[in-house]
């Protein structure tokens, strides 16, 4: 089994967005404006990072909460969604009392935390009765997905097993922490091709996705000397290929 590795997202937080210059995931989108609806009065996002999808929730709801350990994320999301309540914590040990939040959110975040089965209790905790918690990340374990990420660099789908747990582990979890059922769908699926230059036009940034980040110095030289060895074997700009599916589950409190 592989190590489960950290992400140093202070050190990206500067460069992070630029993922949302290629894709506008608007499966999860629709998702996360589904799950909240309308007549909550207090939304709380876990792993908030530079506050995407606080923005998204931004005057629509009378109270939206932001919580992230990294200081220079939350930096970046007072900037994007000022009007906000940010704070500094681990998903593990939130600082609210029990029953603040109608929803809470956690959008490509859960595969970072140290324990899902404490954030989980800590959710369950949190939320008011007919509140529910939304969480939304990948699943390399369905075997249904294909990324140049996991080609050029095919040390980090062992890292994503690792990290990521299968959606029927996390119903699971949710049960056990006391959520009264829980469900899980598709949210969003990326079909894209893109030219290497299009997307790195200044060389290969790793702050575009995590699964680069936490690969040591030489996985990742390794891995861009594959891709400029297949470049220059195609004869010309080298298309990057994903093919993934984002999966939602959702735990409601009874």
């Amino acid at each position: 089994m592989s190590e489960v590795r950290a992400t140093n997202y202070d050190a990206i937080a500067d460069s992070y967005d630029r993922r949302y210059a290629f894709q506008r995931y608007e499966g999860i989108v629709e998702t996360v404006l589904g799950f909240v609806g309308s007549g909550c009065a207090a939304v709380l996002e876990v792993g908030c990072g530079t506050g995407h999808w606080l923005q998204l929730l931004d005057g629509r709801v009378t109270r939206v909460a932001g919580m992230d350990v990294s200081a220079n994320m939350l930096t970046r999301a007072a900037a994007t969604a000022p009007r906000a309540w940010l704070v500094r914590g681990r998903a593990e040990a939130a600082p609210w009392i029990d029953g603040a939040f109608d929803r809470i959110v956690c959008i490509n975040a859960l595969h970072h935390f140290t324990s899902r089965e404490q954030f989980f209790a800590e959710a369950r905790r949190m939320l008011r009765q007919g509140g529910g918690l939304l969480t939304v990340g990948l699943d390399p374990h369905a075997g249904r997905d294909s990324w140049w990420v996991y080609d050029y660099f095919p040390e980090t789908i062992a890292i994503d097993r690792a990290r990521f747990a299968p959606v029927r582990i996390i119903r699971g979890e949710l049960a056990k922490a006391g959520f009264s059922w829980a469900e899980s769908a598709e949210a969003h699926h990326i079909e894209s091709q893109r030219l290497l230059t299009e997307v790195f036009p200044q060389g290969i940034d790793r702050a575009i996705t995590s699964q680069l980040v936490v690969l040591s110095d030489d996985e990742f030289s390794r891995g861009a000397q594959r891709i400029a060895e297949a470049s220059r074997t195609s004869g010309g700009d080298l298309p990057l290929v994903a093919d993934l599916r984002f999966y939602a589950t959702t735990g409601w409190v009874g």
